[in-house]
């Protein structure tokens, strides 16, 4: 939130109208229908699945009924990977870019014995298997879901296309949370970040979105790398990050779209949110080498992964079955037989797809 806030304070600087932020937690972030949260603001910081729902309830104003097309235009061509596109849906823009990320790994290079980071799954399933404990994922159910999306993609392409690469996924996600710490199956990306950080306990993370700034801030820096892939190709990072949006709620929603198109431009991405502790959605910020050394390494190291990410649905049903999903994975992945589970999460997809 402070880049945004930074960003507030800017932009009145500039004679723009006040903004005032409050923040909700990742959680709500990712879980919270929108329509519970949009008609009490003017902006909303939004994740992408949720722009069928904004379309099904109304609750947001489509950004391409507010901005100019030059303007969209620009945004979209200045984003990172399809960051912008993700807001996209329906035929209409919900959201802009102000936050790019995906799913990456992390590793303490003090950490791992000498041993070279491991580039494809078989190896990080290997590591973890010698050195159990020091690998571990974030498997709260948002991220265990995310998980497994990502090793679906990485396998086979797309998401339930494959029944083999379906299978390898949960096989995959199912031995790195057997070998893992037991108590990351309550982990959000930050719980699994902040313990690599701050001790010496685990020594990779091979998926979790990413947060540059456990690279620079933390006591013990990570170093953030493209997610492993199966055959040298990176594809299937899930996408993440967050967009600004407009509630339809607002009584000033052409000086919110001002807003959200300024702080998700070149300038402001560039100047005030790289330079804040953000993760910029505009590739100003990332094309620029010396923003990329103050964050680590971050954007050219986990660049291949952004720019091949791979974008969830953003139809309406999308965000009850992620939830559904990733309770079912968090509650079985130590335990259940991983053939049943995959026919399970098809079942569910099925269901809710229908």
């Amino acid at each position: 939130m402070s880049p945004m806030r930074a960003c507030a304070e800017r932009w009145q600087s500039l004679g723009g109208a006040a903004v005032q932020w409050e923040a909700r937690s990742l959680e709500a972030f990712g879980d919270q229908p929108l329509e519970e949260v949009a008609g009490d603001y003017d902006l909303v910081v939004i994740d992408h699945p949720f722009c069928g729902r904004a379309e099904r309830t109304g609750c947001l104003t489509p950004l391409d009924e507010l901005l100019d097309l030059g303007t969209l235009a620009e945004l979209r061509t200045g984003a990172v990977g399809p960051s912008h596109d993700s807001y996209t849906h329906a035929g209409h823009q919900w959201g802009l870019a102000t936050d790019a990320a995906c799913q990456v790994a992390a590793v303490r290079d003090d950490l791992m014995a000498d041993e070279e980071t491991p580039l494809r799954w078989d190896d990080v399933l290997d590591h973890a298997a010698r050195r159990p404990g020091t690998v571990a994922l974030p498997l709260a159910p948002p991220h265990a879901i995310s998980s497994w999306l990502s090793l679906a993609g990485a396998h086979g392409g797309e998401p339930f296309a494959s029944d083999s690469a379906d299978a390898r996924a949960t096989s995959v996600l199912a031995g790195l949370a057997r070998l893992g710490p037991r108590d990351a199956l309550d982990w959000e990306p930050p719980d699994a970040l902040e313990r690599m950080t701050a001790t010496d306990e685990i020594a990779y993370v091979p998926l979790a979105y990413g947060y540059n700034t456990y690279g620079t801030a933390a006591a013990r820096p990570c170093r953030f790398v493209d997610a492993p892939s199966v055959a040298g190709e990176t594809r299937g990072s899930v996408l993440g990050g967050a967009g600004l949006a407009v509630s339809a709620a607002s009584t000033r929603p052409a000086e919110a779209a001002a807003f959200a198109a300024w702080a998700s431009g070149a300038t402001a991405q560039h100047d005030i949110v790289a330079r804040t502790g953000g993760q910029p959605g505009h590739r100003s910020a990332w094309d620029d080498p010396e923003l990329d050394a103050l964050a680590g390494g971050f954007y050219s190291g986990t660049r291949a992964s952004i720019e091949g990410a791979w974008v969830r649905p953003r139809d309406d049903w999308w965000p009850a079955f992620q939830l559904e999903a990733g309770r079912l994975l968090t509650h079985n992945l130590l335990d259940g037989d991983p053939d049943d589970l995959t026919v399970r999460l098809h079942e569910l997809h099925g269901r809710h797809s229908a």
